[in-house]
């Protein structure tokens, strides 16, 4: 049995398997998790008999100390098997994405290995889908109380249903904000006429295209037309590229910005000072922002100066084994429970996903940053959208900053290509 930190440790095994806005979160001082002692369950009796689970998890939620949040995980686990005498929890870490990732590893032991298949799986949302649709996870109905998803975001609600089926319950959240030297702006800009001094950067390059989504979705544009198929609307695409057309005319917006691939190098350009303003997410600031100073974050600004986000997230899901399930989802509950989410999201740097979480977040320099992302956020597009739309997206905004097209054009450009796409 995994009775104490150390044990679990070792178990651990490394397989390549709209109102206004609430005012800017300043920086507190890093998060630290400690380890005490095991202790037993305030209000579940323990359950008779030997059982052992086995969870699967992506690297960043691993249970070990040199992982953000792992030394409170790996102390919750251990808890739950000092309150259940004769269990054992293993976790076991597989990458996120990839032929050997987490949903890879799921459907094949679902289809040829049932017996290698874990009890407990931490998914992305996005892959959540493609494994209910396999039947390699359970609906939580039965085993989950309700008022889990009830109590859900909006958006964490709708990353966990598919199919009209309640499939995954979401844990941990990231959402697109914006962070800005506080000595330049005293309040967060909400409109991009905010920002007229100062460089910023944002992930231009990146893959997905969010970074316009994000500024063409809070202006009301649609992503699918009538038949369900991506699809942009020209007018609304180029309004958002011609703000970032006007924000490199104001000197704010370098060419640079073009290089950026993701919401990581936009924040470290932020971190090395090379930049006073950034777009990037909420994890790599809760989980760094005690490396920088004079910084404080809020929501992108946009066109419409509305409060408004895209967020993404993780999922727990019960594997169908075939058997009982009461026992994965008794831990389940447990990990999810809001005073453990609570303590594991805030030293992790993840959003939660509940209410009664962030209200256990308690008086967290972060909180008035949270309650905002978390209430105005909307679950970001589908693959199929972003596969197809962020490259489009990519060289239309490339296009316009190298003055090479007028933003017009370019969203003509992007919205004709997806209308010649096969259907």
């Amino acid at each position: 049995m995994l009775r104490r930190l150390g044990g679990l440790l070792a178990a651990v095994v490394l397989s390549g398997c709209l109102a206004a806005p609430a005012s800017p979160t300043a920086p507190p001082r890093a998060v630290t998790a400690t380890f005490s002692a095991p202790t037993a369950p305030p209000t579940r009796a323990a359950t008779p008999g030997s059982q052992h689970l086995v969870i699967w998890l992506p690297p960043e939620f691993a249970p070990e100390a040199a992982q953000p949040g792992g030394a409170v995980l790996a102390e919750h686990l251990a808890q739950f098997e000092a309150g259940h005498p004769g269990w054992t929890v293993q976790a076991r870490v597989k990458a996120a994405d990839g032929p050997s990732g987490l949903l890879a590893a799921l459907l094949a032991a679902h289809n040829v290995a049932p017996a290698a298949l874990p009890d407990l799986i931490a998914l992305r949302a996005d892959d959540l889908a493609a494994a209910a649709a396999a039947g390699a996870v359970v609906a939580l109905d039965r085993w989950v109380p309700r008022e889990a998803l009830e109590d859900s975001y909006p958006f964490a609600r709708a990353m966990g249903l598919t199919q009209n089926q309640w499939a995954g319950l979401a844990f941990a959240a990231d959402a697109r904000i914006l962070v800005y030297n506080t000595d330049l702006y005293a309040t967060a800009p909400t409109h991009w006429a905010d920002i007229v001094t100062g460089t910023m950067s944002l992930p231009a390059a990146e893959a997905t295209g969010l970074s316009v989504l994000t500024d063409y979705l809070a202006a009301g544009g649609q992503v699918l037309d009538e038949a369900g198929q991506p699809a942009l609307e020209a007018p609304r695409l180029a309004a958002s590229l011609a703000e970032w057309r006007r924000l490199q005319e104001r000197g704010v917006l370098p060419l640079s910005t073009l290089t950026y691939t993701g919401p990581e190098e936009s924040w470290q350009v932020f971190r090395e000072r090379r930049v006073t303003l950034t777009l990037t997410t909420a994890h790599w600031y809760l989980t760094e922002a005690g490396r920088v100073s004079l910084a404080a974050a809020a929501l992108p600004p946009n066109q419409t100066g509305a409060p408004f986000t895209l967020a993404e997230g993780w999922c727990w899901a019960l594997v169908n084994k075939g058997e009982d399930l009461a026992g994965a989802a008794e831990l389940l509950n447990w990990l999810a429970s809001p005073a453990r989410q609570a303590a594991w999201t805030l030293a992790a740097g993840w959003l939660p996903t509940r209410a009664a979480t962030l209200t256990a977040w308690g008086e967290a320099p972060f909180v008035p940053l949270a309650a905002e992302a978390l209430t105005r956020a909307q679950w970001e597009p589908p693959p199929r959208v972003r596969d197809l739309v962020g490259p489009l997206l990519r060289q239309a905004v490339a296009d316009v900053l190298n003055g090479r097209a007028t933003p017009e054009a370019a969203a003509r450009t992007v919205v004709a290509a997806l209308a010649a796409l096969p259907k």
